[in-house]
């Protein structure tokens, strides 16, 4: 969800770190043998290693698909340190942010179809939200998916939001959508005047993902089960809440000495369920998702070129605020590359396709940590 760099750290000053029950998970079916045949498994598996050792997660997962070779992933290290859980590459984790994508996608489906335009507006298309988010009525679709609303991200923003995570993680999860509205964005101020700025904000694809199942009539998940999962044939991904037992543990150095505390509860508690980060998949079903997206399997030529378009505005670096419409533009060592990254408390996440050799490139650690991703460069030419 691409929660701030300081979470931890703010975290880490607040409470006092008692160990909490972490479920012990069954072991995965995995094949490994094709990986290893791979001309290249050596490479990528060095290379795997050490950015899982220089970025001091407890595991790490990279999937390497390119024209010319098989697809490719490698996993390192461990999913769960309580019970010494090898990671493996079919392992299933959150994906935090990289849900925008998916999200996306079935919002601009539903333009498609000429069902919504993207210069509808907000106070129409959900119109309780007139009189409790400010401009409701110049806030568009567009400014939705391309975070130019002005709304505030309580996520990043809000100490009350990320306290009520520290203090009760379960009764933060037993909120709804709109409780979340009411609580955190309701009566908040812009920060700009929508469409002449940018900042990135969860809240936005809250609100796109309760247009999507009024739009829909049906919740979430199902609309997402029908237009993206059952049709790509996405076995490992979900949006709904269930049981994580199976999943990544996520990680956090919250006191900055070394010592990795197990903060899935409130990886959780943030997220899961929700339309801006709730997806858990494997590195294959987001290779496959980045494969038919690009490839213009689920979205027309047009709405692609829409959805990839940057936006620019004068506030913006160099005018370019390098994204689109729920996807971010990357200005990598090999030129463009389009996808998300996907961050929490505990996880960091990437999707990148890259148009040059129409690439895919999918990493990901269970420490919430940055990291160094310029191994992208080195593997991807």
């Amino acid at each position: 969800m691409n929660l701030s760099a300081y979470w931890p750290a703010l975290l880490g000053l607040l409470m006092g770190c008692e160990p909490l029950a972490v479920p012990q998970p069954t072991p995965l079916p995995c094949d490994l043998s094709a990986y290893a045949r791979h001309p290249r498994h050596q490479t990528y598996l060095t290379e795997l290693q050490q950015y899982r050792q220089q970025s001091v997660a407890p595991g790490s997962i990279l999937l390497i698909q390119k024209p010319g070779e098989p697809r490719w992933i490698g996993a390192v290290g461990k999913a769960n340190l309580e019970y010494q859980t090898d990671i493996l590459p079919c392992s299933q984790f959150r994906v935090g942010s990289i849900t925008k994508m998916f999200v996306a996608v079935a919002v601009l489906k539903l333009v498609e179809q000429g069902k919504l335009r993207l210069d509808d507006r907000l106070a129409t298309l959900l119109p309780h939200t007139a009189g409790h988010i400010p401009q409701a009525d110049q806030i568009t679709l567009r400014h939705l998916l391309s975070h130019t609303s002005g709304i505030t991200d309580p996520p990043n923003e809000s100490i009350r939001y990320q306290l009520r995570i520290v203090d009760n993680a379960p009764e933060r999860f037993s909120l709804t959508t709109d409780q979340l509205l009411a609580t955190y964005v309701y009566g908040k101020p812009l920060h700009f005047t929508p469409g002449t700025g940018w900042s990135y904000s969860n809240a936005n694809y809250w609100l796109l993902g309760k247009l999507l199942e009024q739009q829909t009539g049906k919740p979430l998940q199902s609309v997402l089960n029908d237009w993206i999962f059952n049709p790509l044939a996405l076995n490992n991904t979900y949006l709904e809440v269930r049981d994580d037992s199976q999943l990544v543990r996520g990680y956090a150095d919250l006191y900055g000495d070394g010592r990795l505390f197990d903060v899935s509860h409130w990886d959780r508690a943030d997220s899961d369920g929700e339309a801006d980060g709730g997806i858990i998949s494997t590195a294959a079903d987001l290779a496959t998702f980045a494969e038919a997206l690009f490839g213009g399997k689920l979205l027309s030529d047009t709405w692609l070129t829409e959805m990839l378009k940057p936006t620019r505005l004068p506030s913006c670096p160099d005018g370019d605020c390098e994204y689109g419409l729920g996807v971010e533009h990357w200005k990598t060592g090999l030129g463009l590359a389009y996808g998300h990254n996907g961050g929490s408390v505990g996880i960091e996440a990437n999707l990148l396709y890259f148009p040059h050799n129409r690439g895919v490139f999918v990493l990901y650690k269970n420490n919430g940590n940055g990291s160094d991703k310029r191994l992208m460069d080195r593997l991807m030419k």
